[in-house]
């Protein structure tokens, strides 16, 4: 697996989407933090939160920058609370293929939920 000083901003999709040369819709931003919505998203306002600076996943990533975005997935879910009422949702890293990660740039999926319906993810031991 390649480290991140090996990924190029140009094959990274959450680069091209924090450099500005990629669209999106953004929902929470710092000078080293950017979250916008999923483009498929599992729910209503499903927002994806991510370091600016490139990171494979929660193996590459330094102690203080992991702080400083999960002080931002913490801002997204109050930000959501207050504005949007949400109350129920789902915060979820995948680091690795074996764990499901598809975009190989750390991200933290905030996804609001519902009581209802068939969207509540459930692990069977």
């Amino acid at each position: 697996m390649p480290s991140s000083l090996e990924v190029r901003v140009s094959e990274c999709i959450f680069c091209r989407i924090v450099a500005g040369t990629e669209r999106s819709w953004k929902v929470y931003e710092t000078p080293h933090i950017y979250a916008f919505l999923d483009t498929n998203p599992l729910s209503e306002y499903h927002t994806l939160v991510v370091p600016k600076r490139h990171y494979i996943n929660v193996f590459d990533v330094a102690p203080d920058a992991w702080l400083e975005l999960m002080a931002a997935v913490k801002a997204v879910v109050d930000r959501f609370r207050e504005r949007l009422g949400v109350e129920h949702v789902q915060i979820v890293n995948n680091s690795g293929g074996a764990a499901d990660q598809q975009v190989f740039h750390l991200h933290i999926h905030v996804i609001p939920r519902g009581t209802g319906g068939a969207q509540h993810v459930t692990w069977s031991p």
